[in-house]
């Protein structure tokens, strides 16, 4: 995939990736800060601030100005928060770039931060924080984190907190932008069809200007854990859900492709290990599958599952046991082929939208110690062999890195307790 990157002098990185056969463009501005960088009495700021920068600008005062402009172009606008960034983003048609750029650069140079919309949203935000606590599908990330890493910002909720969100205020907004939405924190990307002179244009206009101020901080994650954790959370549900988790590699560590290909392996899809033996063979869950989360620091490797309640133990052995297996016994040539197949296939796939092409290259730059095409990332994929990947399902599924979060209609956790070994 082609692409440009350009640094200014003033610290702001922009990446530039054009695609002949569309018709649309992306802005993109992507931050490099998120819940991790927050204090405990500011936990969810970065999340609210989503909310709050599309709430009126210099420029545009009125979120309803800024949603009609959009609207009335067809384009998509939107948002999200992570533990390591924030993102704002427009989608629209390509004659479109001069405004949706424009309207992107006031929302985050020239915010308003009314008082009374940051009342007003707080009610919003305490509804989606609800919604989130009402499914534990999703709330269960939460508990398992907050284990992985207790009273230390990785581990708080990304939304943070009733009482957190209620005790926001307009200074406090004030003073995170001025903290962490600095140019060598931000990198804007642009998408699809573009001249590279209209945005080389805008950037020297917007951006170019702009004073250089330095990086801001964030606090590392630390652990201190000896065995294995466990968190009972106690709901009425027709169903457990689960979140078995080890504490894993950090974005930048060599033994991400081996972990790519066991993840693959384990729960990759609907003819891996866990998929077959826990729902096709067994009937004990509707989903359950593998993933890792890759942080600066440190990192996770979660296996999460709807299960039946009273299958839970059941689940939870025959995950344990699956676990053990491929520490214990190396892949299939077929099988590894497979994985790394399945891989190579999903991301192709996800890489034929021009958002998902840019979001590739913005978290590459953010977080990786250089920019990777897909072909290298393929060629480090089949490099991996059986013995790498049973070396690192030795090294990550210990009892002193696992961590097994349950939420469901259980008072008691001593039945859980006692399956925890590996």
């Amino acid at each position: 995939m082609k692409y440009k990157r350009t640094v200014l002098p003033n610290g702001l990185t922009i990446i530039t990736v054009p695609s002949a056969d569309a018709q649309s463009v992306v802005v993109d501005l992507f931050v490099k800060t998120g819940s991790r960088s927050e204090v405990a009495q500011e936990s969810g700021i970065s999340h609210f601030l989503e909310h709050f920068l599309f709430k009126g600008t210099k420029k545009y005062p009125s979120s309803l100005m800024i949603t009609e402009m959009i609207d009335s172009i067809g384009g998509e606008m939107n948002a999200n928060t992570g533990r390591e960034h924030t993102q704002y983003y427009i989608k629209a048609h390509n004659d479109h770039l001069p405004m949706i750029f424009e309207v992107l650069t006031d929302m985050l140079q020239q915010p308003l931060l009314d008082k009374d919309e940051l009342e007003r949203e707080k009610g919003v935000i305490i509804e989606e924080l609800n919604m989130y606590k009402d499914s534990p599908r999703y709330e269960i990330d939460n508990v398992v984190e907050q284990l992985m890493w207790p009273d230390q910002p990785l581990g708080r909720d990304i939304i943070g907190t009733k009482q957190t969100i209620m005790g926001l205020t307009q200074k406090m907004f004030l003073d995170y932008l001025k903290k962490h939405y600095k140019t060598t924190n931000i990198i804007i990307g642009i998408s699809g069809k573009f001249k590279q002179t209209d945005v080389d244009k805008m950037i020297k206009r917007y951006w170019a200007p702009l004073e250089k101020q330095p990086m801001s901080k964030w606090k590392r994650a630390t652990s201190t854990q000896k065995r294995p954790g466990l968190a009972v959370r106690y709901k009425v549900t027709e169903q457990a859900h689960m979140s078995l988790a080890f504490r894993g590699l950090h974005v930048n560590d060599k033994r991400n492709a081996a972990g790519s290909v066991l993840s693959a392996v384990l729960g990759g899809g609907m003819s891996s290990r866990l998929f077959y033996e826990i729902r096709e063979r067994r009937g004990l869950a509707y989903y359950i599958y593998s993933s890792s989360s890759n942080y600066q620091d440190t990192g996770a490797f979660h296996v999460n599952a709807g299960v039946q309640i009273d299958k839970a133990e059941e689940a939870i052995k025959v995950i344990l046991e699956e676990l053990q297996k491929i520490k214990t016994i190396p892949l299939e040539p077929r099988e590894l082929k497979k994985a790394k197949a399945y891989l190579k296939g999903r991301t192709t796939l996800a890489l034929e939208d021009s958002q998902t092409r840019l979001d590739w290259f913005l978290e590459q730059e953010a977080f990786h110690d250089k920019i990777q095409q897909p072909a290298q990332l393929f060629a480090e994929i089949d490099k991996v062999t059986a013995a790498d990947v049973m070396k690192l399902a030795k090294f990550l599924f210990s009892s002193n890195k696992m961590n097994l979060a349950i939420i469901g209609p259980y008072k008691q956790d001593k039945k859980f307790k006692k399956l925890l070994k590996i």
